[in-house]
């Protein structure tokens, strides 16, 4: 969607028509213009060609299938990637993607060793999502959760990604509430400080994937801007000034970081945060780059109970379409 067009044209129109307008987008979810016939012929003739509604998208994976994934192809013809989680519950999770490619390079992550193209506008944001509220619509079901864990990392395109949230927020477009928002970001400044101050209960989760600076240099390059001495006291100032609690996602990688050795490090890393405030995601390798294993189930339950007997909540996250490319860390351009 073109977020400039669609503003200079909504912006000059009454509230009234702005209402028929999100109504037939988010509501009816019109796939052209011309099917909205409350809006006059001169209207819909220039929105189909300044703000056209179709998406061009492939699809992987059936709508009985725990995950699926879309590949968009952008006005420009670079491509996009965003994947569906469906939950037995009813639950339907979508991960957006808010960058073409990705430039910090973390070494396990397909995305990141393809480099970067462009941020994506809010526009091409929110079309990620009103794509997968066309496909459930038939079905009577809704998104439920937004995630932004897909290509790219979010707070170098934050402004962007705010303002895709605020659209997909409004009751008059699919009203997503602020707390079914997660972002999750490697940790930068000053946009992580911008983040934590942004006033709406969007949740964050800090891929922190290594205790030390040691192995995160490696694994994560930007470690070597931003070291967890930098990013530390933010995350702890976010837990404890907003009472929220705050994800921490843990890759685990074999015999790099998921020794009972790294646990301990982890649990002295993460001591001087209230434990009742975190949570500690647990997440599987998916094949992919690098040089690298899953975990073995043992050494993953080891870690587990060496957390939890010290008083962590701990959850391990489910690798959902790695049948598609579409898991974690699989996204590709």
């Amino acid at each position: 969607m073109n977020w400039s067009a669609w503003k200079l044209f909504i912006d000059t129109q009454p509230a009234f028509r702005q209402r028929q307008i999100n109504h037939a987008v988010f509501k009816e979810l019109a796939a052209n213009w011309s099917a909205v016939s409350v809006l006059p012929l001169k209207d819909r003739q220039w929105l189909e060609t300044n703000c056209p509604l179709d998406i061009n998208y492939t699809l992987s994976g059936k709508e009985t299938d725990p995950a699926q994934k879309a590949r968009i192809v952008l006005a420009d013809g670079l491509t996009i990637e965003t994947v569906i989680m469906h939950y037995g519950t009813g639950r339907q999770i979508v991960c957006l993607s808010s960058q073409v490619g990705c430039p910090l390079g973390c070494a396990f992550c397909q995305t990141g060793q393809q480099g970067f193209k462009r941020n994506l506008t809010a526009g091409e944001i929110v079309e990620q999502a009103l794509l997968w509220q066309r496909l459930l619509a038939p079905a009577g079901q809704h998104i439920n959760n937004l995630v932004f864990m897909g290509m790219g990392e979010p707070l170098l395109n934050l402004p962007q990604v705010l303002e895709g949230v605020e659209w997909l927020h409004s009751p008059s477009a699919l009203d997503i509430g602020w707390r079914h928002v997660a972002i999750s970001t490697v940790g930068l400044m000053p946009e992580l400080k911008h983040l934590l101050n942004y006033g709406q209960q969007i949740k964050i989760a800090w891929s922190l994937h290594a205790p030390e600076d040691k192995w995160r240099d490696q694994l994560m390059p930007i470690n070597r801007r931003y070291s967890l001495a930098v990013l530390k006291p933010i995350f702890r100032e976010y837990v404890v000034k907003t009472n929220r609690r705050l994800m921490i996602e843990y890759l685990l990688l074999d015999h790099i970081n998921d020794q009972l050795e790294q646990a301990e490090e982890l649990v002295n890393f993460l001591a001087d945060f209230p434990k009742n405030l975190l949570l500690i995601n647990l997440l599987n390798y998916n094949p992919g780059v690098g040089n690298f294993h899953p975990s073995s189930s043992r050494t993953r339950e080891a870690f587990i109970k060496f957390l939890e007997k010290r008083g962590y909540k701990v959850t391990t996250r489910l690798s959902l379409g790695q049948d598609i490319l579409g898991a974690c860390g699989q996204l590709g351009i």
